[in-house]
């Protein structure tokens, strides 16, 4: 797998690289780029910029048969990301992660179920995005035919970092549908819902402080709201610089999103793939300042 982004509608981009089944272990590298049309998630069009973003990653994994139907895999991963024009949002994402899969019912089509939990830290050359946090998730897979599986999932993060406008909080629910279309391909395709906060830039203050005025007076009478209170600071504070853009603000918003991936992944042999996605994101939020972006990534994976 790819691993997402540090923005919360990114899910994990999903690869059908085949495990490397006669051993315990595996090593893996994943080499690519990534086009964002919208990286400071901005809801004004005179705030949306567009960058392109190298990345890569490697990744080790280790599998133990804890019974004949079940398997803990443990991993950990390190990931760099590198802005082209936006140099403040390149990071380091270091992660370890146990997962627990079990399939109980014996059959081709079978379901099988697991629960995850990562522990992550992301390094940014812009140091108000340093952050650690935590995500738990709990899914389930089901070979539907030769050609379909399915794979569903809930996950929940929490993150904290230096500036508390870029605090993560989220809720998010996927369905994933792989296609193999051939012996060395699979189209796949994942809708997800997200329900949480994201940070927001701009450099219209006033814009941006009417939005502070008018979430901050909704989260006094709003007890949903008040879990995810936004922005950080109170009604009429200042809002925070941005370093990651000339004359930039940010600030945060309690949103949800819908999310569509289209994804297609070419095996090369049995060890490394080609892998292709389009990910768009649509948000709706308690005010009027909506968003939405595209997503293009193109990767080289190899397990060694």
């Amino acid at each position: 797998m790819i691993k997402k982004l540090n923005f919360f509608l990114l899910p994990l981009f999903y690869s059908t690289l085949s495990h490397a089944a006669e051993t315990p272990y595996s090593f893996n590298l994943n080499a690519g780029a990534l086009y964002d049309d919208n990286i400071a998630r901005a809801t004004l069009q005179q705030d949306i910029v567009s960058d392109t973003i190298a990345n890569l990653g490697l990744s080790a994994d280790y599998r133990l048969h804890h019974l004949h139907e079940s398997l803990i895999i443990l991993s950990t991963s390190v990931d760099a990301y590198q802005y082209q024009d936006f140099d403040k949002l390149s990071n380091i994402l270091a992660t370890i992660k146990v997962d627990y899969q079990i399939k109980p019912y014996h059959g081709y089509t079978a379901p099988w179920y697991h629960a995850s939990l990562e522990y992550s830290l992301v390094n940014y050359q812009s140091s108000l995005r340093d952050s650690d946090g935590f995500s738990f998730e709990i899914g389930m897979g089901k070979r539907i035919n030769d050609s379909i599986n399915f794979l569903s999932g809930l996950l929940y993060e929490n993150f904290e970092a230096e500036a508390d406008e870029f605090d993560i909080d989220n809720y998010r629910i996927f369905f994933n549908f792989d296609f193999k279309t051939h012996q060395h391909n699979t189209l796949y395709l994942t809708l997800g819902y997200n329900d949480g906060n994201v940070a927001t830039s701009t450099t219209d203050t006033s814009t941006a402080s009417a939005k502070t005025a008018t979430v901050a007076s909704k989260s006094r009478s709003n007890p949903q709201l008040q879990a995810h209170h936004l922005p950080n600071e109170p009604s009429g504070a200042p809002l925070r610089a941005d370093d990651a853009f000339l004359n930039g603000f940010v600030y945060q918003l309690d949103t949800t999103a819908i999310t569509l991936q289209i994804g297609d992944n070419f095996a090369l042999s049995s060890h490394q793939s080609i892998d292709a996605s389009v990910f768009y994101y649509s948000t709706s939020g308690s005010t009027d300042a909506d968003y939405n972006g595209i997503i293009a990534q193109l990767s080289y994976l190899h397990r060694f």
